[in-house]
């Protein structure tokens, strides 16, 4: 065996070229010759930005990180859900209050307002009717001495038409008075739209002087002459018109008592009593017309009381009272005050209450706040005990892993909660 391999036959053939002095014998490794491959060195500058991105990434997450942490120590808030002590009642008492309490009443006192209210209303009632025209004229003196008119003097238009004056004047001298005039027979034709100028006739028939010196001139319209059938303006009409203008006038005035009352006051609503002091009715009942309108003049009075005063006296009757806090009735508007002997100006009157009473102890939300943070109180316990109206109280913190007591109030977030 030999590790020289031996040439070919043919080779043997042809004399052998001269001999070179043959390299040393190598030993033969087994290793495979790799294969050639595309390969592609990335270049240095790329893989640089690579890395500075990742850097960059991790700065601003670093940074947002930071910041929310300095935000929420910055923003930190300590919170507080308050209950306060509640109780759900049935009430039914008769209640008497007074201008001058004693033992087991309570203080009232009135308040009053003054209304005017008007409206136009339809007449009903049809009838056969004659009715004279009516109006106002003013009576000019240009005499140096007064003029005494008597009543039922005559006036006379431009157009021939008498009216007369119901009343006895005096017309004072250089001067005027106005008078009420009626028409001297009925009929339509005695209505007067337009201003119309009058003489005396009397004063003519007497060849006197003072025919050119006193004279009139209409104020108004002269109306209400009719001669037939004709819608009428009854007494039912105007009493119908009265009922719905003083209840309109005792709705609207009640609500501008409940605006214009003074501080911690309670309006009996019920006690409100309207009481008329003129009434206007155009045209006079009895005149025909299709329509008329009342206008009525009043004011309204009613009883009011300390609201404070009202619950308190309330919350003993179901024995929810203390010295310690204030006992408010929550739903005041659905209790029932019934009042039957109220009048305007009475010393007295008594009242039955009754309904299911929503009675809460009053938490004052800034007094309780100035206090928690002077005392820098952060345990449900330690609050519970300095407010003796509260039922319950629950303390946390926002952000929950920052639980250091606010250094200023603005960190302290109070909820009042109703049970």
């Amino acid at each position: 065996m030999s590790d020289i391999i031996p040439p070919s036959k043919s080779r043997a053939l042809h004399p052998p070229s001269p001999v070179s002095p043959s390299p040393a014998p190598q030993k033969q490794l087994d290793i495979e010759k790799p294969k050639k491959q595309n390969t592609y060195s990335l270049p240095n500058l790329p893989k640089v930005q690579n890395g500075f991105r990742s850097w960059k990434a991790l700065f601003v997450i670093f940074s947002i990180l930071a910041i929310y942490i300095v935000a929420s120590v910055a923003f930190a808030k300590m919170k507080l859900e308050l209950t306060p002590k509640s109780v759900l009642s049935p009430i039914d008492e008769i209640v008497e209050f007074s201008k001058n309490p004693k033992s087991g009443e309570l203080l009232f006192s009135e308040i009053s307002l003054a209304s005017k209210k008007n409206g136009e209303f339809q007449s009903t009632e049809k009838r056969t009717v004659a009715s004279k025209a009516r109006g106002t004229i003013a009576i000019k003196n240009d005499g140096k001495d007064p003029q005494v008119l008597v009543a039922n003097t005559r006036f006379e238009s431009a157009s021939g038409k008498i009216y007369r004056i119901e009343k006895q004047v005096v017309v004072p001298k250089l001067g005027t008075i106005d008078a009420d005039i009626i028409a001297d027979k009925t009929g339509p034709e005695y209505n007067e739209e337009n201003i119309v100028d009058f003489t005396i006739p009397g004063l003519k028939e007497q060849n006197s002087p003072k025919f050119k010196t006193v004279y009139g001139k209409s104020k108004t319209k002269i109306s209400g002459g009719f001669s037939g059938t004709s819608l009428v303006v009854s007494d039912a009409d105007v009493k119908n018109a009265r009922s719905k203008t003083l209840n309109l006038a005792s709705l609207e005035t009640k609500e501008d008592l409940v605006r214009k009352l003074p501080p911690e006051s309670f309006l009996l609503a019920q006690s409100i009593r309207y009481a008329v002091s003129e009434e206007k009715v155009e045209p006079k009942s009895g005149t025909p017309s299709d329509k008329f309108s009342l206008e009525i003049a009043g004011s309204a009075t009613g009883a009011i009381v300390n609201r404070k005063s009202l619950e308190a006296f309330l919350a003993r009757k179901v024995n929810f009272y203390s010295d310690s806090y204030h006992v408010a009735l929550k739903n005041i508007s659905d209790i029932s005050f019934e009042i039957s002997d109220f009048k305007p100006g009475a010393d007295k009157f008594k009242v039955k209450i009754k309904g299911n009473a929503q009675f809460e102890a009053e938490a004052d939300k800034e007094s309780m706040l100035a206090e928690i943070f002077q005392n820098k109180m952060s345990k449900p316990a330690v609050v519970l005990t300095a407010f003796p109206a509260l039922e319950r109280a629950k303390v946390s913190f926002n952000p929950f892993w920052l639980r250091s007591f606010p250094k200023n109030p603005d960190g302290i977030d109070i909820k009042i909660t109703s049970r």
